[in-house]
């Protein structure tokens, strides 16, 4: 039930045939290196290539995949605008200067044009999301405008990447999704407000807490309690118990475990007695050491 992240791209997978058994006798290993010794060469070949195509995509600059963006091929260019929002999670490889960012915001507008809707979807969807990951607040406007005329299937990124931006002014666009009848949008829109953690919008997270969603209820919660507002402290109680947590079959115990350190990580915020039992319990008695230990630290403060 974790969010997830946003526009997957198709994978695909090759089998390989099982090698023959390898033919023992040093004469027909004589024999065979009039061919074997051509495939060694041919094979040698290979690997200087690969290593050099390595070398050279590891050089890649964020502009080099930006020129994919704009004038690769119809493959090349989201692989371009993938590559280059997963670059840019490194800060340390995100340019700082002017003409980055307006061309950025260039493609990222050209994209709406594409003639191919699956090439368009995840042009703006990967754009959106290395926006955000710059953490440069030039990009809030470009993505507020895109929300008002955005498809359905890219709001998530949308959404996703002004919370990572974490600038108020994007906060009021965001409360109108907090009623969209998508549950993944409105937990996005939850997770999203509760990065940017602006005080103005504790009434809307307050009212997130009554969402049919689960999910979307336990954002509410964490974030709120981030701020310090224990308004779901109810919520916090709930998933520190393994108990209540069982009872939704889609969680799996990896999940299990991730929703409850984000519990004790929110409720440590608050410094709740109720809360506090809750999590001594669980430094006790957790079948999970990283649990245990997380619980532990709080336990001991």
């Amino acid at each position: 039930m974790a969010n997830d992240h946003l526009a997957d791209i198709a994978r695909a997978g090759h089998g390989r045939e099982a090698p023959a058994p390898e033919e023992k006798g040093f004469f027909k290993i004589i024999v065979h290196s009039f061919f074997v010794v051509p495939f060694l060469i041919a094979f040698l070949c290979v690997l200087l290539f690969t290593a050099v195509n390595l070398l050279t995509k590891e050089q890649h600059t964020a502009y080099d995949f930006l020129a994919d963006v704009k004038t690769g091929g119809l493959t090349k260019r989201w692989q371009g605008a993938f590559e280059l929002s997963r670059m840019l999670a490194n800060p340390q490889f995100v340019p700082q200067d002017e003409r980055f960012s307006s061309e950025m915001i260039d493609a990222f507008e050209h994209a709406r044009y594409d003639d191919d809707d699956f090439n368009r979807n995840l042009l703006r969807q990967y754009l959106a999301l290395a926006m955000g990951r710059t953490a440069n607040p030039v990009f809030v406007k470009p993505l507020l405008a895109a929300l008002k005329e955005e498809k359905q299937e890219n709001l998530a990124a949308l959404i996703y990447a002004l919370g990572m931006l974490r600038q108020k002014e994007a906060a009021p666009a965001l409360h109108a999704f907090l009623d969209d009848p998508k549950a993944r949008i409105r937990s996005i829109a939850v997770a999203a407000l509760g990065n940017i953690a602006d005080k103005d919008s504790d009434a809307q997270l307050r009212k997130a807490l009554l969402d049919p969603e689960p999910n979307v209820q336990w954002g509410a919660a964490v974030f709120l309690a981030k701020m310090g507002d224990a308004a779901g402290k109810m919520v916090l109680l709930n998933m520190l118990d393994r108990g209540y947590l069982a009872k939704f079959p889609e969680v799996d115990p990896e999940e299990q475990n991730n929703l409850i350190l984000a519990a004790i990580d929110a409720a440590a915020s608050l410094k709740d007695i109720t809360l506090n039992e809750r999590i001594e319990q669980l430094a006790r008695r957790d079948p999970n050491i990283m649990v245990r230990s997380a619980a532990l630290q709080i336990a001991q403060k």
